[in-house]
């Protein structure tokens, strides 16, 4: 293949220049979309019908002294992930991990049960396979057969990789089956219960003690292994910036006004509660806001030809999983218009739905030299295309550029919102550490979004804090959003989230980290201490933010835009690893320290 061989249009640059400035986001946008996004967060926390701002009820955040070992599972969309996780407590953690293909007739399926004795049995597996887990075989402790005490058995954090409602730290109701799955009798169902029952079943001696969720899992994950802990700096952000994204972060509970009119939670507090991580799902932000987010026509062919159509507007925008359609879907119109001196195979990704995947991005954005002999190889081998020139490879890496960059300043932006409705709680009198980064110089998008506040309309609460009237509407949406997709009727209902693939790994694994931050408490403790040096620590994790090489520099930016020259500097970003497993351990080490209750077994 030769580099230069094919023939591209001498208009292809100037058209690739074009196409890269429709996917331009100005720091105007940056600053009008911030107001709307603040907006929305603090009137869905006010909305019991939101799909977004979901409390975890995760009430502290750890601070690296925690220790013990917890097991943990992650259920993704093609795999399941079965961890045993060692606080050594020291900021560090040891983790021992298998990973086992979900197969396919357990995702679609009438009935639960199937799943999770899938599930359990792949536990029970773990455990025989690796001793040192330190878990007993279950058997009669009397005569007349009964099991040892439950509080004895091994605490297990449950990463649910789908859209659930969280009611307390180990309980929720699944809503939605996104990913390809369809199991209708799990739709209304605890999926710690359905987990527990197979368990009981197997009689594995395990308790499900936690319902948890990746970001709110990278929050814990980063604020346990940080070296801000030894600054008495606290995380107070966590984010995914991978296949797909999400954010979760601590606020104020006195603004989490719709948890207030709910009598079943109101057991799960105790006074002197001051704060939560709240789940944003910041993937369906701008949903229903025609015009808000820039769009291009590429844009608008990816919606409609996606799942849920109009939904998870900014999820369309960062996450992996659309970036490389959007590309796929520019480079087809290059193609279409003889613009491109490549020639792709009949059967080429290029032609078939999703076929080009994002890492490509990253793997072209590097190729700074003159004949960019890199970027041809790689776009050779995804697109099977021949005679690729070099002409070809510098238009689509600058297209390839401006969907990344758009997608990171996007990141920025919904970043940017969360630090001012942080600042907003402090402001308020509120214990949570997030730092002001507000100056004179951002007084702009204050106002901006003070504007926005006070021309938005409340729901009032009235009628839901009587007689635990707000609790019975609460389970009977659970219900209805079960009962539409149990019939088919599925597309009626918004979701939260779209479908997070999970990358194939090696198994097992032993991780052990690296981290090691000074010694702070000995225990999880509420956050009740200010930022003493105006650092704002946010964990992330994910594959855009962890391979593609500008994407939390340009992220910084829009977060600068936003807040103010030099603001972004303030910001500690770390990556959290393994925050899915992790992050279920510590989530599972709150449950038994909160005390929560057991969950029941399914009905």
């Amino acid at each position: 293949m030769s580099l230069s061989d094919g023939c591209s249009s001498p208009g292809l640059l100037a058209r690739a220049q074009q196409i890269a400035r429709e996917f331009e986001f100005s720091s105007e946008d940056a600053r009008k979309v911030t107001a709307h996004f603040v907006g929305h967060m603090r009137t869905a926390l006010e909305q019991q019908e939101s799909l977004s701002q979901i409390p975890s009820y995760v009430r502290a955040i750890p601070t690296g002294k925690e220790e013990g070992v917890f097991l943990a599972v992650d259920l993704g969309g093609t795999n399941c992930r079965v961890c045993s996780v060692e606080l050594h407590g020291d900021g560090t953690y040891s983790l021992v991990q298998t990973k086992y293909p979900i197969p396919r007739p357990l995702t679609v399926n009438p009935s639960y049960k199937p799943l999770f004795q899938f599930i359990a049995e792949k536990i029970r597996d773990f455990l025989k396979d690796h001793p040192d887990a330190d878990v007993k075989d279950e058997g009669p402790s009397t005569a007349d057969g009964a099991h040892p005490p439950r509080e004895d058995f091994r605490k297990l954090g449950f990463t649910f990789s789908f859209t659930y409602e969280q009611h307390s730290l180990g309980k929720g109701s699944v809503m939605f089956w996104d990913k390809g799955w369809d199991i209708p009798e799990a739709l209304g169902r605890d999926p710690c219960a359905m987990l527990q029952e197979a368990l009981d079943e197997l009689r594995v001696p395990v308790l499900v003690v936690a319902l948890a969720n990746d970001s709110v899992g990278t929050l814990l994950t980063r604020a346990y292994t940080s070296p801000g802990n030894a600054a008495g700096r606290t995380t107070v952000v966590g984010a995914i910036f991978g296949t797909g994204t999400n954010a979760a972060y601590v606020e104020r509970l006195d603004n989490v006004k719709h948890l207030h009119g709910r009598a079943d939670d109101s057991q799960h507090f105790r006074r002197g509660d001051e704060c939560m991580v709240i789940n944003t799902e910041w993937g369906c932000f701008g949903d229903g806001q025609d015009g808000l987010l820039p769009s291009t026509e590429y844009d608008e062919i990816l919606d409609a030809d996606s799942p849920h159509p109009r939904h998870e507007t900014t999820e369309k925008r960062i996450s992996g999983l659309y970036l490389g359609e959007l590309l796929r879907l520019v480079v087809l119109r290059l193609v279409d218009g003889k613009l491109l001196g490549l020639t792709l195979d009949p059967e080429s990704p290029v032609f078939r739905k999703e076929g080009i995947e994002s890492p490509l991005l990253s793997q072209i954005a590097t190729d700074n030299s003159e004949n960019m002999a890199d970027a041809v190889v790689h776009l050779a081998n995804a697109f099977r295309a021949e005679q690729v020139s070099v002409e070809d490879a510098r238009a689509i890496q600058l297209i390839a550029k401006a969907i990344a960059r758009r997608a990171a300043r996007l990141a920025g932006v919904a970043l940017a919102a969360i630090i001012l409705q942080c600042d907003q709680s402090r402001d308020s009198q509120s214990t949570i550490p997030a730092p002001s980064l507000m100056s004179s110089k951002s007084s702009d998008v204050v106002s901006v979004v003070e504007h926005k506040l006070t021309n938005t309309s409340k729901p009032s609460s009235s009628s839901s804090n009587k007689n635990g009237f707000g609790a019975m509407c609460h389970r009977f949406r659970v219900f209805i959003y079960g009962l539409a997709r149990s019939l088919g009727l599925g597309w009626l209902l918004k979701p939260a989230m779209a479908a997070k693939k999970k990358r194939p790994g090696a198994a097992p694994t032993v991780v052990v980290s690296d981290e090691q931050p000074p010694p702070g408490p000995s225990s999880l403790q509420p956050t009740d201490k200010q930022d003493n040096d105006g650092v704002v620590e946010v964990g992330v994790d994910g594959s855009l933010i962890e391979f593609y090489p500008t994407f939390e520099q340009e992220m910084r930016e829009a977060v600068g835009d936003v807040l103010g020259p030099g603001h972004e500097k303030r910001l500690r970003i770390g990556m959290a690893k393994d925050g899915s497993g992790v992050g279920a351990a510590l989530v599972a080490l709150a449950a038994t320290m909160q005390k929560e209750t057991p969950p029941a077994k399914s009905n």
